[in-house]
């Protein structure tokens, strides 16, 4: 096992399956614990197990942490770990529950982080987008004591004619499951959406991106908890950029949309799930 541990292979596999085969067997068979063979030989198995114990949390501790690299592909480094190395897991499972369990909670800190930083980043993109539709000055009740939490700079940008007329915006609704918004071919473009649009890619993404999450962790840890833990901090980070534009947002028509597009979304999923 020393030699073949960095290159996990069919044979490292192997010879993992066959000292779990014998730790297995020296644990459930009544008779042979209180032979003086296994007493022989019990030192040795717990110190095979112990060092496979180690060496295999290192080396799945490892991958995750490359998935925090620019650039890594995490659905494809998932589907390697679920195709070569769901095994590895289950070892640790069955013959070293705290090991496993740090191996979880490895894989939990590394994928929030991940999730975390990619929709902060995409959020912020995004936000070069946005069509600034009406402020304050626009509504009925407007406080002139009130600062207006859009600078006059951006004046120029907003557009009423979208303010109070749904005309063409009601089309998201039809583009419900398109994929999402690609900020750098927007921006290339000068192309500026209402929010609802910049509302819908975000979502769209949420969507793809938890779908694809759970599939995996329930594939490969069989554990349906850590995926709530996964997304706390990408529901944080989303959460704090909803409120934050929602409560400088005049737009009733974004807000009906927003909300439709919400519904539309839970249809959809209720569906795929049936």
């Amino acid at each position: 096992m020393e030699s073949s541990f960095w290159q996990v292979n069919d044979d490292y596999i192997k010879s993992l399956n066959m000292l779990s085969k014998k730790l297995r067997f020296a644990q459930v068979d009544p008779l042979l614990n209180a032979s003086k063979a296994l007493k022989d030989i019990k030192q040795e198995l717990e110190r095979l197990r112990k060092k496979a114990l180690s060496k295999v949390s290192a080396y799945v501790i490892g991958i995750f942490s490359s998935m925090r690299k620019p650039g890594t592909n995490i659905q494809i480094l998932q589907q390697n770990l679920l195709q070569k190395y769901r095994y590895l897991v289950l070892f640790l499972k069955e013959h070293g529950i705290e090991t496993y369990n740090d191996v979880c909670a490895a894989y939990v800190d590394k994928m929030n982080k991940v999730l975390s930083e990619d929709f902060r980043v995409y959020l912020e993109s995004l936000e070069s987008l946005k069509l600034d539709i009406g402020v304050s000055t626009d509504v009925i009740g407007y406080d002139a004591n009130v600062l207006d939490l859009i600078p006059r700079g951006r004046e120029q940008l907003r557009n009423h004619h979208f303010m109070f007329s749904l005309g063409e915006r009601s089309n998201i609704l039809k583009e419900i499951d398109q994929p999402g918004l690609v900020p750098c071919i927007s921006e290339a473009n000068s192309l500026k959406y209402p929010y609802e649009v910049i509302f819908r890619s975000l979502q769209k993404l949420l969507m793809d991106t938890a779908s694809s999450e759970y599939i995996f962790i329930k594939a490969f840890f069989r554990e349906e908890s850590m995926f709530y833990q996964v997304f706390e901090g990408p529901f944080a980070v989303i959460d704090e950029n909803m409120k934050l534009t929602l409560a400088n947002s005049h737009d009733a028509i974004c807000l009906m949309l927003m909300i439709c597009i919400t519904k539309k979304h839970q249809e959809y999923e209720l569906c795929f799930l049936w």
